[in-house]
């Protein structure tokens, strides 16, 4: 097969339809205005993949089961087969890659302070309450919903998993992958510039809004010591 028209179909195809095919959303998800004050939202690098970790109002309840008024919310969306089905093999990884595969939304509870060992890097920052929803309501259109505008069920839990995986909008593509999705979400709030070329995590922070990076334990343990205002998070492996 000719270099050329293999190169448009695998490149310039999913660059198009980042940029023209608008991205299936959910109906707008109805939230209550959280309590004044002020609430921490932190963006996650995992290495190759990025999440958002949002502080819970009190009394709600986003959570996934068993955890659902956590206090500490992580939100992040990936490739079905790779993210939930924990598949590594040649033909998974260049189909999440290459070839539009179906999406999950990843919802994993923390206790407060949040605990995120493993992370190559964090950062952090503090919004008010219209901002808290507007970020929440953009997470959660991510999720499929029924008719009465609830998730659908979460997919069944895999052994050493934590959190839960959701059926979720969207195909995923190198064009518009996790860290894209990291991005735009945290755009719909006010809270990150246009995601249009992102695809690696370390491109994430430069496209961020008032976020500052959290300092590195630079100790021999592995966590991550992570100090807001008197607070501190310490680690716990994804």
């Amino acid at each position: 097969m000719p270099f050329l028209p293999v190169l448009l179909e695998l490149v310039g195809r999913p660059l198009l339809q980042s940029v023209v095919v608008p991205e299936p959303r959910a109906a707008q998800v109805r939230l209550p205005q959280p309590p004044p004050g002020s609430y921490t939202v932190l963006v996650a690098d995992w290495g190759h993949h990025t999440s958002i970790v949002v502080q819970q109002p009190p009394g709600w309840r986003l959570g996934p089961p068993g955890a659902e008024a956590a206090p500490f919310l992580e939100v992040a969306w990936g490739d079905r087969r790779y993210f939930h089905g924990g598949e590594r093999s040649p033909q998974a990884v260049v189909a999440a890659l290459l070839l539009p595969t179906e999406s999950v939304l990843f919802l994993a509870g923390h206790p407060d302070p949040p605990r995120l060992a493993g992370t190559v890097a964090v950062q952090h920052r503090q919004v008010e309450a219209i901002t808290l929803r507007a970020l929440l309501s953009a997470l959660e259109r991510s999720a499929r919903r029924d008719r009465d505008g609830e998730r659908l069920a979460p997919l069944p839990p895999r052994p050493g998993q934590r959190g839960r995986f959701f059926p979720a909008h969207a195909a995923y593509l190198w064009s518009r992958n996790c860290n894209w999705w990291t991005v735009q979400r945290l755009r719909e709030a006010g809270l990150a510039s246009a995601p249009t070329g992102v695809v690696v995590a370390a491109q994430v922070p430069g496209r961020l809004r008032g976020f500052r990076p959290v300092a590195q334990d630079k100790s021999s343990s592995p966590t991550v010591s992570v100090a807001l205002h008197t607070r501190r998070m310490v680690g716990l492996s994804p």
